[in-house]
């Protein structure tokens, strides 16, 4: 084919058949083989016009942050943000040589935890940060993916070393000799707009469309293992250590809720259950240090409710980080 296109113009109904000169549709067929990617495109597409957005965001505005300013808009530190580059970065990779260039990692990364950090919408981050709207969304995609596979190497048990720092930390924090806690288990709710399909399974006591988030801490305010309420059973605690929970939950070898007041507790129980508050108390405060720090969490205005849970762990991943 020589290099000079050849416009066709096909002009049918539904039906298949000719249609006056109102409805044209013009095909271009051009020699791929002596065309660049862009050239394709532009040829399929028509020549890309770049919406006006802010400009130099990334390379001066971030780069002259302050150790606390970075911190301020992005909940994380410099250095621990540099540390989760250094493990996503490699995995945010595009190996496809076709099309057009990608967005470079660090601008994903950051994109990415500043949506997950504000509630600002899609549309006013993409022009802070200079990309399309669809390029932020596959991003924000791609990004909570790789985090979400990440999390069972961030979100895990402590070793015994540690589970002995903690066990005395918990003690320390009970001011009662409540030893052998090593985490405190919880569930919080991350509100969500009511879903198209089975929208009554997500609604709560309070009336309002949620999914439940549960998990465990440290007395570090670091999470721990989450499971679901079909695989809480099966947890696996080290025989000599427990894990503190409120009266919702069950009397287990390795779970220890508080005794249920029905105005007949003797003072030895009424003692033990304000040993074991002080105690759980850190569960309530890493929740709201979690949602303090990713505000996204406060109300989750997702439509696809697959992508919810990834990015709840998304962000449970950055906090551990």
């Amino acid at each position: 084919m020589s290099n000079e296109s050849l416009e066709l113009f096909v002009m049918l109904d539904s039906k298949g058949k000719e249609l006056n000169n109102q409805l044209k549709r013009k095909i271009v067929l051009v020699d791929i083989e002596d065309s660049s990617d862009d050239e394709l495109i532009n040829n399929v597409r028509g020549n890309r016009v770049k919406p006006i957005r802010a400009h130099d965001f990334m390379s001066k505005k971030i780069q002259n942050f302050t150790h606390k300013q970075f911190q301020q808009h992005f909940r994380l530190s410099p250095t621990s943000f540099e540390r989760c580059l250094t493990i996503c970065g490699p995995l945010l990779k595009n190996t496809c040589v076709e099309g057009r260039k990608d967005t470079d990692e660090r601008l994903q990364l950051l994109s990415t935890i500043w949506l997950l950090a504000t509630p600002d919408s899609f549309r006013s981050v993409s022009d802070r940060f200079d990309v399309g709207k669809s390029s932020l969304h596959d991003s924000f995609v791609r990004v909570t993916t790789v985090l979400h596979k990440l999390s069972p190497t961030i979100i895990n048990w402590p070793k015994v070393e540690q589970m002995n720092q903690i066990q005395l930390n918990f003690g320390k924090m009970s001011k009662t000799c409540l030893n052998n806690i090593i985490g405190v288990i919880d569930g919080s709710y991350i509100p969500i707009p009511a879903p198209k399909k089975s929208a009554n399974s997500y609604l709560t006591r309070k009336c309002f469309h949620t999914i439940t988030l549960q998990a465990i801490c440290d007395d570090k305010l670091r999470r721990g293992n989450a499971h679901s309420t079909r695989s809480f059973r099966y947890t696996y605690v080290p025989g000599q250590y427990f894990i503190a929970a409120d009266k919702a939950y069950p009397i287990l070898d390795w779970c220890i809720p508080p005794y249920i007041d029905r105005g007949n507790l003797s003072d030895q129980e009424k003692f033990f259950n304000v040993s074991l508050s002080r105690a759980r108390q850190s569960i309530e405060r890493c929740f709201a240090l979690l949602k303090g720090r990713f505000r996204r969490l406060k109300y989750l205005d997702m439509k696809k409710i697959e992508l919810i849970p990834q990015t709840i762990v998304a962000c449970c991943v950055l906090h551990n980080i």
